[in-house]
């Protein structure tokens, strides 16, 4: 097993992200976004309804969202991608742990529970390349039944504090599918679908990799 072992740049970058949700941060174009539209949480919103059917085909009871920001939609209502409802926590109906280093207020993470599912959505490319196995085993460490991630493979729209790209670990769907497959030979109670996200002249698809499941057997794609 690996030891949790935090590079330099991780802890820098932790550090940058508590800046940014404090006082906001600024796009590459030169505009500014305000310290509550700060990663609220908002991109989790793309995969709610998926997510919803994960959690009532697989039995999922208890649910951690790793990285999940100000997790601001968990507990308040929005009208988005088609729903149109009082919050995550009762769309989903579900026991739900958020947690995020970056966010004081879920910055706490319970490593003596376990949950069936596990999400992490738009989180990874963020974390240096050096860093990722133990989130990795972080991440598959804290769950029984269920990973869904979202990856990102392509730059950010913001820049951190020292004018960086957010994205700092940029890597192709091929890249990730043998980073998830060296733990999953470890984890075949386990089901996973990973959704990268990449961007061909400025349009967004997605790149699905699966294992154990698919996303053919849900309605919403």
């Amino acid at each position: 097993m690996l030891n949790k072992q935090p590079s330099k740049e991780y802890i820098k970058n932790i550090n940058y992200y508590k800046k940014m949700h404090l006082e906001g941060y600024t796009l590459i174009d030169g505009r500014k976004r305000n310290p509550v539209d700060a990663y609220n949480g908002k991109s989790t919103l793309i995969y709610a309804k998926l997510i919803k059917e994960i959690i009532e085909k697989n039995n999922i009871k208890t649910m951690l969202d790793y990285g999940c920001g100000k997790g601001f939609y968990y507990d308040n209502s929005f009208n988005s991608n088609g729903l149109n409802i009082k919050s995550l926590r009762n769309y989903w109906n579900i026991n739900i742990d958020l947690y995020d280093p970056c966010y004081d207020r879920y910055s706490v993470l319970n490593h003596k529970k376990k949950f069936d599912l596990t999400i992490c959505i738009d989180v990874l490319e963020h974390i240096p390349t050096s860093d990722i196995d133990w989130v990795l085993q972080e991440i598959f460490g804290k769950t029984k039944k269920y990973v869904f991630l979202n990856i990102a493979c392509y730059p950010a729209i913001a820049l951190l504090p020292n004018n960086e790209n957010a994205h700092i670990n940029i890597n192709s769907p091929q890249w990730w599918h043998q980073k998830i497959l060296d733990f999953k030979k470890n984890l075949n109670e386990i089901k996973i679908i990973c959704i990268c996200s990449i961007k061909e002249n400025d349009v967004i698809k997605h790149f699905p990799l699966q294992y154990d499941d698919k996303l053919i057997n849900y309605e919403t794609k």
